[in-house]
């Protein structure tokens, strides 16, 4: 009885599953048939690809920092421009009171600053920064020349 049993319900899963096959096969042929959709990934970002590994490297790590490029420009503070030279030059200093020569083209700080501009009283320097999306995002930092001692601006 056993055998009879365990065989019937062995043709019963065999008949169900040669039965139900044919259909659906049936059913995708008809809609792959039907819409034949391509996707077309230009223009877009891999949705599997974690957003770490989209950023770019900012600075080789076998490179050496230059002496400017260890201190924030909140550090820095400009104490004389020479606009008439070619190219134009400007003197900071950190807070110990060491000063450094900036020109145009010169990197500034951790984050890739470079300079950009020496105005008659001030320095523009120009930082780009990744988001976490992978855009750009440029900054103008603006160093200024203090005002003398009685507040006149020469």
């Amino acid at each position: 009885m056993r055998k009879s049993a365990a065989s019937l319900l062995g043709l019963g899963l065999i008949a169900f599953s040669t039965t139900a096959l044919p259909a659906v096969r049936a059913q995708t042929t008809a809609s792959s048939a039907a819409e034949a959709y391509e996707y077309d990934p230009s223009g877009k970002r891999d949705p599997f690809r974690p957003l770490s590994l989209n950023r770019e490297p900012v600075r080789d790590k076998t490179q050496p920092l230059t002496p400017l490029e260890r201190y924030e420009l909140g550090q820095l503070r400009l104490v004389g421009v020479v606009h008439q030279l070619t190219p134009p030059r400007a003197m900071v200093e950190d807070s110990a009171g060491l000063g450094f020569i900036l020109t145009p083209g010169t990197p500034v700080g951790p984050n890739g600053g470079v300079v950009t501009e020496i105005r008659p009283r001030e320095v523009v320097v120009e930082e780009w920064h990744t988001d976490v999306i992978g855009q750009e995002h440029r900054t103008e930092h603006v160093l200024e020349l203090p005002a003398d001692e009685d507040g006149s601006i020469p």
